[in-house]
C-alpha cells in the first residue's frame, strides 16, 4: 500500500515535447506520478529519459506541455520560483556528485547550510540522517575515505536531509556489486515509504525496477511505451519489454548503428 502524508504531491507530465538540433527527443509524453507513488522510467539509452528526468526538475524547458505538481505549471515558473519550488525536491546523482572538499556532514547537511541553518542545526540533522541510513558517527569523514556503497548511502542521506516530498534518482546504483545493489535498494524503499514521499527513478537495472517501482514506464524512441506494475513486467510477452528485461541485442529493438 502506498503511504502519503497531507504534502505528497501527484506528478502529471501532460503531452510533453522536446526537441534538440531539430531531433524529437520526448514526442508527446504523458504520465502521471500519484502521491506517494514510486516510478520506474527505464528503456535504452537515448530514449529520453535524462531529458524527462530534467523537464520536469525544471533543468530544462519542454518545447510543448506541461509539468503539472498538484495542478502548478512548473514548466512556466521563472527562475525564482522554480529555486523555491525545488526546495520540495531532493536529488540522488548518479555518481553521488558528493563534494571532495567537504566533510560527510556538510555535503549531507548542504541544503539546510545554503537555508540559513546554523553549523549545530545542520550538523545535528545530518547526523540524525546518517544514523538512518546505517552510518553513524562518520560525520567528519571526507568523502575519499568512503566506500562505494557509503558514498551511495551518503547520496541518500543529502537528499532526504531537508526533509523533502519529492525524490528524484538519476541511476543511484550505478557502479555497485550485486549485493550492494541489493542493500542500497531495500535503503531506498525504506526511506520512500518512512519519509511518505513522491519518487521518479531513471534505471537500468532491473532488480531495481522490480524491487523499487509501484509502477515501471518504459520510453522507446521518445514515447511511454508500455507502463507496467513490477509482476506484470515478469509475466509481459511483449517482444519489445521481453528485449529489454532479458537484455538480449536480438530482437525488434534496433541497438545498434550501422
Amino acid at each position: 500500500m502506498i503511504k502519503t502524508s497531507a504534502n505528497t504531491p501527484k506528478i502529471q507530465v501532460c503531452h510533453l515535447g522536446k526537441q534538440f538540433n531539430g531531433k524529437v527527443v520526448l514526442d508527446d509524453i504523458s504520465l502521471e506520478v500519484a502521491r506517494g507513488e514510486s516510478m520506474v522510467v527505464i528503456g535504452l539509452s537515448g530514449t529520453g529519459k535524462s531529458v524527462l528526468m530534467k523537464c520536469i526538475l525544471g533543468l530544462l524547458k519542454p518545447d510543448s506541455g506541461q509539468i503539472l505538481v498538484d495542478g502548478e505549471d512548473w514548466s512556466t515558473l521563472d527562475e525564482t520560483e522554480q529555486l523555491e519550488r525545488m526546495r520540495r525536491i531532493g536529488m540522488v546523482f548518479q555518481n553521488s556528485a558528493l563534494f571532495d572538499s567537504l566533510p560527510v556532514w556538510q555535503n549531507v547537511a548542504f541544503a539546510l547550510l545554503r537555508r540559513g541553518k546554523s553549523n549545530k542545526q545542520a550538523r545535528s540533522s545530518a547526523s540524525e540522517i546518517l544514523d538512518l541510513v546505517g552510518l553513524p558517527g562518520i560525520e567528519d569523514m571526507m568523502p575519499s575515505e568512503l566506500s562505494g556503497g557509503m558514498v551511495k548511502r551518503v547520496g541518500l542521506a543529502r537528499a532526504i536531509c531537508h526533509k523533502p516530498e519529492m525524490v528524484f534518482y538519476d541511476e543511484p546504483l550505478s557502479g555497485l556489486d550485486p549485493v550492494m545493489s541489493d542493500a542500497i535498494t531495500k535503503l531506498m524503499r525504506r526511506l520512500h515509504e518512512e519519509f511518505c514521499v513522491t519518487s521518479v527513478t531513471i534505471a537500468h537495472n532491473m532488480q531495481l525496477a522490480r524491487n523499487f517501482g509501484d509502477r515501471i514506464a518504459m520510453l522507446l524512441d521518445g514515447r511511454i511505451y508500455r507502463i507496467l506494475t513490477p509482476n506484470e513486467l515478469d509475466s509481459c510477452q511483449d517482444p519489445v519489454v521481453r528485449q529489454f528485461v532479458d537484455g538480449r541485442a536480438e530482437g525488434p529493438i534496433r541497438v545498434l548503428e550501422g
